[in-house]
């Protein structure tokens, strides 16, 4: 087949990147939205084990492929195939297969995180007003004594109201105590942090005697946040242990590297800034010690819309990397490159690979969205095989239309989403699982668990921790747990979970508690009021009794249709003509037909585009931060489109006009 232009000067860029690995010379390769980054990073990874199969094998060797995502692991894996050799996963599988082993030296450095955390938990003692009347308290260490003695008491009755709770209360503590009585909510508190402060300080008793129980760190993929007193660590706390880990240990450098000789990079810009501070020891590593190495990123500088990612500051972290770019563009029509262009204006300027035109942007100002969006319907002939996808500004507005508003405002008006609203947005409507906060990824594993439940399909080795559980069924044992599996029943979240702890409480199943446990992850007892407590510590700190119980009950009560949309929004299996989406929820993605919803006011910043159009020439040296993240995200957002995009901005436009001109050409007014 006789390729054009265009498709030689792509293959010469795919030569660059294999004489680079062929040299072990470390490289950038930027290729902007719908290049074919993926397509080059396999093609690098068959070149690699084309040329280095043998040697791989013969040292018992192999090819380190780090992506972002699960489902970019698993999009990479179908594309390339099976392969002993590349070691295709999430920076957290392999950081964690890289690590796990040296139990002595995670257990030597995880003291230093719970003193932190033990200092700041007593630092809140001495500054939060919520414990003044504690502060003022002669007894301390007296009454600290009687309430750890009597902590069953303690969380047997922490969700009932303030005169009955009062009651229980009274009957290990006398009127010495009523001062601190008074507000049950700090009450509270205090007991809670009291009790996380003698965890925390047990942990590091135990550790220093050698504990049994505390000879070893624990990582478990599928939760959020950290038991650190339970010797359990997360994400971020992994991140964290590793580098300290491998920035120690030069013996450990030297394992990976001759282990690793490649190692590519999928998303770079929006890999922790750890993670290439990890990447570049070994590298320095490697030439001192002079062991071949090569490292590979793969990504867009201009696609960083994450406030984690390394972005462009990964040169000064890992320097003297070779610049590789590629200008072609795969995905989208010329019209849509055009635009996309004008908005990234660097060094790279995509053409289309094929030439292909007849694609169509559009920008109108207007206030009825609703009639904007069935405008674009019938002109695009949308239906269930030619969907639309609409980008909208709001959470809200995504969760209203995705059919899950109440859930949504539920959590909201939770005193934790309250004092930190922006994290609402990752933590409830990302589809990246790993970044959904602990209550809702503990909602999301409860409704998963679910449905599997319910599907005759499902093995039951789905369920089953290999850690925990022992393999060794008998047919009898299997069929007991399918059969307690079934009797689990409820109409609402609040009813099934009921029914999971009743189950769980008759039941002497030891495996279905393993698995019970393994799912709820609770570090009290495994009971529903248990749970209850747990989403009320998280959601409401600090909470008064009666009303946050009632948001609480609310929240379970909402209607399951409601979890079930979620859960698809998240699994990105909803199936309608017009699927909505966040602007950060559609990275990665392409769709033929797309709209974007636009006005000045975004998460709070009530000049983020309208700035950002009016500075497009010359944007200010302190505000540049803000700028290119802007940027990025409407650079991201447009991108998404192959064919036909359109945008409606809500509010007025005419004071940046022109800067919106610059990008998009006339303006059309929508009426």
């Amino acid at each position: 087949m006789n390729l054009t232009e265009n498709e030689l000067e792509e293959k010469k860029i795919q030569e660059k990147i294999n004489k680079a690995i062929d040299s072990f010379e470390n490289i950038k390769f930027d290729a902007g939205a719908g290049a074919g980054k993926t397509y080059a990073l396999i093609e690098s990874l068959k070149y690699i084990l084309k040329t280095n199969v043998n040697r791989l094998e013969s040292h018992n060797q192999y090819i380190m492929c780090i992506t972002y995502t699960n489902i970019a692991k698993n999009e990479i894996v179908e594309r390339l195939g099976n392969s002993s050799i590349i070691k295709v996963s999430t920076i957290h599988e392999r950081l964690w297969s890289l690590i796990k082993d040296y139990q002595k030296q995670l257990v030597e450095i995880h003291p230093i995180k719970v003193k932190k955390e033990l200092e700041n938990l007593k630092n809140k003692l001495e500054i939060e007003k919520e414990f003044k009347v504690y502060r003022n308290f002669n007894n301390k260490n007296e009454f600290k004594n009687i309430i750890i003695e009597n902590k069953d008491i303690f969380y047997s009755n922490i969700d009932k109201k303030s005169t009955p709770f009062k009651k229980e209360m009274k009957t290990f503590l006398n009127d010495n105590y009523n001062e601190l009585l008074k507000s049950i909510g700090n009450f509270k508190k205090i007991v809670k942090t009291i009790y996380k402060i003698d965890n925390y300080q047990t942990c590091l008793d135990r550790i220093i005697k050698n504990h049994k129980k505390y000879q070893s760190i624990k990582y478990n993929s599928k939760y959020n946040s950290d038991i650190l007193h339970k010797m359990l660590i997360s994400h971020d706390t992994l991140i964290e242990y590793s580098l300290e880990i491998i920035k120690k240990y030069d013996l450990l450098k030297q394992i990976i590297i001759d282990t690793y000789p490649y190692i590519l990079i999928d998303e770079y810009q929006d890999t922790d800034k750890k993670v290439i501070e990890i990447m570049s020891l070994l590298s320095e590593h490697s030439e001192k010690i002079k062991h071949n190495l090569f490292i590979g990123y793969f990504g867009d500088t201009a696609q960083n819309i994450y406030d984690k990612g390394v972005g462009n500051e990964i040169d000064e972290i890992h320097p003297n990397l070779k610049q590789i770019d590629k200008n072609f563009n795969r995905r989208s029509y010329k019209e849509i490159i055009d635009i996309i262009n004008k908005i990234r204006k660097d060094h790279i300027q995509q053409v289309s690979i094929d030439n292909k035109t007849g694609g169509s942007v559009e920008f109108y100002y207007g206030e009825d969205k609703q009639s904007f969006i069935e405008k674009c319907k019938k002109d695009w002939n949308i239906n269930r095989q030619n969907r639309l996808h609409c980008l909208v500004l709001t959470n809200k507005l995504v969760a209203e239309y995705s059919g899950f508003k109440n859930l949504y405002k539920q959590f909201s008006e939770t005193d934790y989403y309250r004092k930190n609203f922006k994290q609402l947005k990752d933590e409830l409507l990302s589809n990246n699982i790993m970044k959904l906060g602990k209550i809702q990824n503990l909602f999301y594993k409860i409704i998963k668990f679910k449905k599997d439940t319910e599907n005759p399909k499902t093995p039951i080795t789905e369920f089953l921790n290999t850690d925990k559980v022992d393999s060794n069924f008998t047919f009898t044992q299997l069929k007991e747990i399918i059969n307690i599996f079934k009797s689990i029943q409820g109409n609402s979240l609040k009813e099934y979970i009921k029914s999971i702890f009743e189950q769980y409480e008759k039941c002497h199943n030891k495996d279905f508690k393993n698995i019970i446990n393994e799912l709820m992850n609770l570090e009290e007892d495994s009971s529903y009021q248990s749970f209850f407590n747990y989403l009320l510590n998280e959601l409401f700190p600090n909470p008064d009794n009666e009303e946050s119980n009632n948001k609480i009950t609310n929240l379970l009560q909402i209607n399951f249709k409601e979890y079930l949309n979620w859960y698809e929004f998240i699994k990105e299996e909803q199936d309608k003509e017009v699927e909505y989406h966040t602007y950060h929820g559609t990275k990665g993605k392409e769709y033929e037909n797309v709209i974007i919803i636009m006005k000045n006011d975004f998460r709070g910043n009530d000049k983020k585009f309208s700035s950002f159009f009016k500075n497009i020439d010359n944007p200010k040296d302190e505000d540049i931060e803000e700028f290119n993240n802007t940027k990025n995200l409407l650079y991201v957002s447009s991108s998404r489109a192959k064919k036909n995009l359109r945008i409606l901005y809500l509010d007025d436009i005419s004071d940046f006009k022109e800067g919106i001109e610059k990008i998009f050409g006339q303006l059309k007014e929508y009426k």
